[in-house]
């Protein structure tokens, strides 16, 4: 497993660039690195006593700080790692006759490495878990009809309900939502981390979603590792309509809005109904047309699509680690863009996962669409 893999290469070179030079006693290593250590097994732990690493079950305040402390591990690394390159340039430098120097590390600054590792550690996971803010982006749709002109439509995703974010979190959320009184409110993947049958009252809230004309869902990844068509029918229960390669009609006096949407590509994996862009638009009316879709790579075949509202990506969770995270999913990450004649807007996520809950200049965000007719 790739984290596996990222776990061990963090904790060797803490240990060989971080605990072995200290200038302290064997005692005081030995508990460093078992700290570290213990630190980097955060996916192991979530197997071990949690069940599955996915959603580990554990009391949140034991993943909360498993996952602080990993983040910790993370950010220790990267500040030994730029420590490391710049020895490497003043030793380049010296060999070609500067006079560069670098200082010495004392135990004073491996102090403050650590201190500011904690701390942005912290920061980053009260980014995760916080309620957050609402982000609102005009959409230009050309020859827009009247009866739309201010339309609304509120975007919730990746809320992955389940070790982390729970009813209570959920609930702030959808008061949120609720108090901008959307027309529309769409669910686009992701929305929970555990079984229906344990995740049954945490998300109850969902069923308090209001908007004029309906909310409506999409399956994400996350939903088929835990039985997409049990997550499909508990959605539908509470009041989501679920579109599975599949769209429905929104009329506005005599002008209509499809809302579409398509099931993850995950759905390949477990033998289930594909993604089919074209299928779910089949013998929609003309106009406005938005398609659900929970990765942004996905629907780039259909036609006539006005805006499809993508998340996934989870913004790339840190600022710096944007452009890696991009390579994976086309070169989308977050926020609008257009391709192929039409709109395409990745949210970075309302919620975040457990395997690595810590964002880092990537807000969430509750995302509100103000349809507007473009400027000719």
């Amino acid at each position: 497993m790739i984290l596996s893999y990222l776990s061990l290469f963090l904790a060797g070179y803490a240990l060989l660039r971080f605990v072995l030079p200290m200038n302290r006693g064997l005692f005081a290593k030995l508990i460093t690195a078992a700290a570290l250590i213990a630190a980097s097994l955060k996916f192991q732990i979530y197997n071990w006593f949690g069940g599955f690493f996915f959603a580990p079950d554990l009391p949140r305040r034991a993943v909360l700080c498993l996952e602080w402390a990993y983040a910790a591990l993370f950010f220790l690394v990267l500040m030994l790692l730029a420590r490391d390159i710049l020895l490497v340039l003043f030793w380049l430098g010296r060999r070609a006759g500067l006079r560069w120097r670098m200082p010495e590390t004392t135990n004073r600054q491996r102090a403050v490495i650590v201190l500011a590792a904690m701390l942005l550690s912290g920061f980053g996971v009260w980014q995760s878990i916080r309620v957050p803010d609402v982000r609102t982006v005009e959409i230009a749709v050309p020859n827009l009809p009247e009866q739309f002109a201010g339309f609304t439509i509120i975007q919730l995703t990746d809320l992955h309900i389940g070790p982390l974010l729970k009813k209570d979190w959920l609930q702030a959320v959808v008061a949120k939502t609720n108090a901008l009184h959307p027309d529309i409110i769409a669910l686009t993947g992701d929305l929970i981390d555990g079984s229906p049958e344990k995740l049954k009252g945490e998300v109850l809230p969902l069923k308090d979603l209001s908007a004029r004309h309906g909310v409506y869902g999409v399956t994400g990844n996350h939903e088929f590792y835990y039985g997409a068509d049990g997550w499909s029918a508990a959605f539908s229960e509470l009041g989501v309509v679920m579109l599975k390669n599949e769209h429905r009609i929104v009329t506005v006096g005599e002008s209509t809005l499809v809302m579409a949407g398509v099931p993850d590509a995950v759905a390949k994996r477990f033998n289930a109904t594909l993604p089919d862009a074209e299928a779910a638009l089949k013998g929609a009316p003309d106009g406005v047309r938005i398609l659900l879709a929970h990765r942004p790579t996905e629907g780039s075949q259909a036609e006539g699509v006005t805006l499809q509202l993508s998340g996934h990506t989870h913004g790339g969770v840190m600022f710096f680690l944007k452009p890696i995270v991009a390579a994976f999913n086309h070169g989308f990450i977050a926020g609008l863009y257009e391709r192929n004649g039409k709109m395409l807007y990745v949210s970075p996520g309302t919620g975040l996962w457990n395997g690595f809950s810590c964002r880092i200049g990537v807000p969430a965000e509750i995302t509100r669409f103000i349809l507007k007719t473009a400027k000719l």
